[in-house]
């Protein structure tokens, strides 16, 4: 009789269920897939129209336009080079002149975005940025 009672306190006579895993989500990086994986100012564009600055900067909620502190940009994981976690030396595109001024005037289109000179908020840059985040992708 004392092991019945102790046995349904314990709940040994209840039917065994798998304990449901929670899987860790890995990171996601900026699909660059559409711009032929070139990180060009199409890619950017894209990355920076998709960007929320008020969700936290990951590897895909970042501002492509945005500087580091040394005055470099980033990868196409928002990753800079010589600070940043699994910086990855993007494909770029071709260079030219007339390329350039063409780019310039994009650029000139861009900043006029209110969200272009951003700063403090959770999807913006700060040395911190990683701090939790898995490795990047």
């Amino acid at each position: 009789e004392m092991l019945s009672l102790v046995s349904q306190s314990l709940s040994l006579n209840a039917p065994l269920r798998p304990t449901p895993v929670q899987r860790a989500v890995s990171p996601q990086m900026a699909d660059i897939s559409a711009f032929g994986d070139i990180w060009g100012i199409e890619a950017k564009e894209a990355v920076f129209n998709a960007w929320d600055p008020e969700k936290p900067r990951d590897y895909s909620n970042f501002n492509p336009f945005e500087r580091n502190l040394d005055g470099a940009m980033s990868d196409m994981n928002g990753c800079f080079p010589g600070e940043s976690r699994g910086y990855k030396p993007p494909n770029r595109p071709d260079a030219s002149w007339a390329i350039m001024q063409e780019e310039a005037k994009k650029m000139d289109e861009i900043k006029k975005d209110p969200k272009y000179g951003l700063s403090g908020k959770p999807g913006c840059y700060s040395l911190k940025w990683q701090e939790n985040l898995g490795a990047p992708p």
